[in-house]
This record gives structure tokens, sequence and C-alpha cells, in this order.
């Protein structure tokens, strides 16, 4: 079954539902987060970038870039929080790159079907509406005259 997620999937898209609130007011919990694939030139200050390898992921705005020879690193931040994170980022480590946001009943929606749970609810409650018995309501034969 081709869910959202997948159709998402499909063009490289991830979604990514956000759980903390180290980046409010820019995403709040129950938001998701939808993400690109890194283009390989992504540590830019202001960018804000996932980082980390599933299920170990968060989302940080770039607070302070440094050139160090052969290779760029950056310090992150979240939007909430006081202090920088400790230590410096690479290219490498950038999984994916915020591109849109859902809030509300679409995040609602869409974090409902985007996990195992609730896709199985889905299929069920797909199912049950298709053999749910029609109308009890009968129509007449035409051609038996009354």
């Amino acid at each position: 079954m081709l869910t959202g997620p997948h159709l998402f999937a499909l063009t490289g898209h991830r979604l990514i539902a956000v759980d903390g609130g180290s980046m409010a007011p820019t995403y709040l919990p129950g938001d998701i987060v939808i993400t690109s694939p890194p283009t390989g030139d992504d540590l830019h200050v202001g960018r804000i970038l996932v980082i980390g390898t599933p299920p170990d992921l968060y989302t940080h705005r770039v607070v302070e870039v440094r050139d160090r020879g052969a290779t760029v690193v950056a310090r992150l931040q979240g939007d909430a929080n006081t202090v920088r994170d400790p230590g410096w980022i690479e290219q490498t480590d950038v999984h994916a790159i915020p591109t849109a946001r859902l809030t509300g009943p679409a995040a609602d929606a869409l974090g409902a079907v985007s996990n195992p749970i609730g896709r199985g609810a889905l299929v069920a409650g797909t199912a049950a509406l298709l053999w749910w018995p029609r109308s009890s309501t009968r129509t007449r034969d035409r051609s038996t005259p009354r």
C-alpha cells in the first residue's frame, strides 16, 4: 500500500515528526517536517538541518561556520535553547534539510498513518467499510407483478 509517507520517500523527501521543543517557535511538538536530501553544501549560518541517523535525529539551526582547511564545520543551536550545541558537525553529519512543515490536523492525520499502528488502523477501517452490509432497503423486482 502506498500511503502519503511512502509517496514522499519515492521523491527523496522524508517526513519527520517533531517530538521536542528545542526549535520552538519554528517547529513545535506534533508538527511534521517535510525534508529533502542534503545537497552537499548545507553548512550556512541560518540554515536548519536534520542531524544524526534514524532513529536518533534532531533538528537545529546553524549558528556558526568555520573553514578548517579541507573541511567546513558548523555549530548548531535550537531556536529555543540558550546555549549552542556542544561540538561541531561536518557536512557528512547532515541527514536532511527541512523544506516545509505541517501543523494542526494535517500533521495529526499524516502522523497517524506514518506509524505501523496508524497504518493498521487505516487498513482495518477501510476493510470494515468495504465489508459492511449494504443498506437494508430492498429494491422491488419490477418483473414480478404485484
